[in-house]
């Protein structure tokens, strides 16, 4: 699912993306990719496309997309319920 992703990010979002420097522990907002506001929102539907799902509102926090590990937790979650 990581490398998955990761192409995800690489090819549909305007971010400067150094993949062979960049892991599941690579912070998505300050001290790692410094996300804005706009290319989070595209993220977001990004993975909720690609992946068969939406987050519900509540689970829309910083603190839930910190990293890709968090993010792909939180999808394995939801795809299998």
């Amino acid at each position: 699912m990581f490398e998955q992703i990761k192409t995800l990010m690489d090819t549909q979002l305007d971010i400067d993306l150094n993949l062979a420097a960049f892991d599941e522990n690579t912070p998505l907002f300050e001290g790692g990719l410094a996300m804005d506001s706009i290319v989070f929102t595209e993220f977001i539907l990004l993975l909720e496309k690609a992946f068969e799902f939406e987050y519900d509102d509540d689970e829309l926090t910083v603190e839930n997309f910190e990293t890709l590990a968090v993010i792909i937790e939180r999808i394995q979650k939801k795809t299998l319920q």
